[in-house]
């Protein structure tokens, strides 16, 4: 009987160690799959988390773009604005200056010299010649060098001073205003002055 009672504690100690080896090893891959769902999840979660912060960076950036090209853009469009309103006030003081001219004797030879000039390219006898209303006077002087056929009236367009001629026979004006001469000017102004303009 011993042998059957030890044999039975032997087979019963095996059951059980077989037991706890199969709970050891359940225990074990247990933990080994709630570790590899919480490594899945940790590295979802941190992708989830890096693609986030990839978008919000990538919006972030967009929105620095766009107000830097705003803020560009609303630059230079503030110095071209200022360049603009010392271009025109350079051109309002020449202007101005050139009205004070027209009240001059000297302003009298300049237009002697202008109606020989225009004499020699309008030949025909049909030309007008155009002034500034208050420049009418002058036309007894000038008449000399288109000879008797010439008219003379008044135009709107010469603001400042000078004459244009016409010839319809010939199909041309001579432009010698001083509006236009100060015209002309600005694109050189604009070339060569020198003027930039830069923020503080």
């Amino acid at each position: 009987m011993p042998d059957t009672v030890s044999k039975t504690d032997n087979f019963l100690k095996a059951i059980e160690k077989y037991a706890e080896e199969q709970r050891s090893m359940m225990r074990s891959e247990a933990e080994d799959f709630k570790q590899r769902e919480l490594n899945t999840a940790e590295e979802e979660g941190l992708k989830e988390a890096y693609d986030l912060l990839q978008k919000k960076m990538a919006d972030i950036n967009s929105k620095i773009a766009v107000e830097r090209s705003r803020s560009e853009s609303a630059s230079k469009k503030s110095i071209f604005i200022r360049r603009r309103e010392i271009e025109d006030d350079v051109f309002a003081k020449a202007e101005k200056k050139l009205v004070e001219f027209t009240k001059t004797q000297k302003y009298e030879a300049l237009l002697i010299k202008s109606a020989a000039k225009i004499s020699r390219v309008l030949t025909a006898d049909d030309v007008v010649i155009y002034m500034k209303e208050e420049d009418l006077g002058f036309r007894k002087r000038l008449r000399d060098y288109f000879g008797k056929n010439c008219e003379f009236a008044a135009s709107e367009e010469i603001r400042i001073g000078g004459i244009t001629g016409l010839s319809r026979s010939m199909g041309l004006i001579a432009d010698e205003t001083l509006d236009t001469k100060l015209e002309q000017q600005r694109e050189w102004f604009y070339e060569h002055s020198g003027l930039t303009i830069t923020e503080k």
